[in-house]
C-alpha cells in the first residue's frame, strides 16, 4: 500500500491511501478528508512504516495561469520516511 500526500495552498496536506482497490481518502469521523498542516504532523499521525511508498504531490492553480496546458501534472517526489 503506498502512501500519498496533496500539498495545497495554505500549508494544508490532504492524504490519500492507495492499493490494488484503489485511492481512498483519509478520513475523520464525520467521513470528511482529515487536512493536516504539515509534513510532520502527518508522520506523528500515521506509521510511515506500514507504506511502501509515500508520495508527495504539489498541486497548484498556476500552471494555468503560466500559459502551461492541462497535460502538466503536479510535481511529485517520493519521501524515504523510516
Amino acid at each position: 500500500m503506498n502512501l500519498q500526500i496533496i500539498s495545497l495552498e495554505g500549508q494544508t496536506y490532504l492524504v490519500n491511501t492507495i492499493d490494488e482497490n484503489g485511492v481512498h481518502p483519509l478520513e475523520d469521523r464525520n467521513k470528511r478528508p482529515m487536512q493536516f498542516h504539515c509534513l510532520e504532523e502527518i508522520k506523528d499521525y500515521l506509521n510511515p512504516r506500514a507504506y511502501d511508498e509515500v508520495w508527495l504531490e504539489q498541486r497548484t492553480p498556476y500552471e494555468e495561469m503560466c500559459g502551461l496546458g492541462d497535460d502538466t501534472g503536479p510535481l511529485r517526489v517520493q519521501l524515504h520516511w523510516s
